[in-house]
């Protein structure tokens, strides 16, 4: 079918947005790269180096490039965990209501866009996309040859591990997750989160690395967080690729949401 561009995007300037590649010339698909920032991604960065400062410099078009060097002609999809809109995103949309409504009893309730976040973010990644040839999906009638999907990882967790609830992968959040736990604990527990999400990617996705984070620090952590994420949107886009995906919103803006799978059962 082509190629899948997963992009877990930062919502403010400051901070580095993981992106993932994945070709379906093979079978299974393969992720050919997974880094935690653009410019990583272009530079082609062992993860032993992801630590450092980043300039914020690359850009999509650079990340385009990079990926037709790896051997990716075309890009079919680009699959984003950002608000994205064919007006610019300033609010509460109704897409974040219907999701919010379906997935908010299983900890999923999306976070409220605002001016600022991500605002002109949101913005320009927008314009670059389209300037490369891309088409903002909202609706399933439409299916472009070069698609821009808005994705949510959170909901596509519950239906990739068959969760019942919110699967709890977020370093941000491992306090709240296991407030009795110690630091340590919570990593660790983090750890096999990661790792329960990465054998469920397996099974749909061939891929060669593992996650060793021991004795790093945690900016390192952070790091295979936002690769995780991104491998993840480049998921949503190949099951919207393949036509099981669909979309919670309107015209305007709407965040898709792949199909329960069938890889089975797994307690939530």
């Amino acid at each position: 079918m082509g190629h899948v561009l997963g992009i877990d995007a930062a919502w403010t300037v400051t901070n580095p947005s993981g992106v993932a590649l994945l070709t379906t010339d093979t079978n299974p698909p393969r992720v050919l790269q997974a880094s935690p920032s653009f410019e990583d991604f272009v530079r082609k960065t062992m993860p032993d180096a992801w630590c450092g400062k980043y300039d914020a410099k690359a850009s999509l078009a650079d990340v385009l490039v990079a990926a037709k060097e790896m051997g990716a002609d075309a890009i079919d999809v680009i699959a984003v965990d950002m608000p994205l809109a064919h007006q610019p995103v300033r609010g509460r949309r109704r897409c974040d209501q219907l999701i919010s409504r379906s997935f908010g009893a299983r900890g999923c309730a999306t976070h409220t866009p605002t001016t600022s976040r991500p605002g002109i973010v949101s913005d320009s990644l927008l314009r670059e996309a389209r300037q490369a040839g891309f088409n903002l999906v909202t609706e399933a009638s439409h299916r472009p040859e070069r698609a821009l999907l808005e994705v949510y990882p959170h909901v596509a967790l519950l239906e990739l591990c068959n969760a019942g609830y919110r699967v709890p992968y977020k370093l941000a959040r491992r306090a709240r997750y296991w407030p009795e736990a110690s630091a340590a604990d919570r990593l660790s527990t983090i750890l096999v989160s990661w790792e329960r999400i990465l054998r469920r990617l397996n099974e749909r996705l061939d891929f060669d690395f593992a996650v060793d984070c021991t004795d790093r620090p945690l900016q390192f952590w952070k790091a295979w967080e936002d690769v995780i994420d991104a491998i993840v949107c480049c998921w949503v886009g190949l099951e919207w690729l393949s036509g099981r995906a669909r979309p919670y919103g309107d015209e305007i803006a709407a965040i898709w949401v792949p199909e329960r799978t069938d890889l089975g059962q797994e307690l939530a």
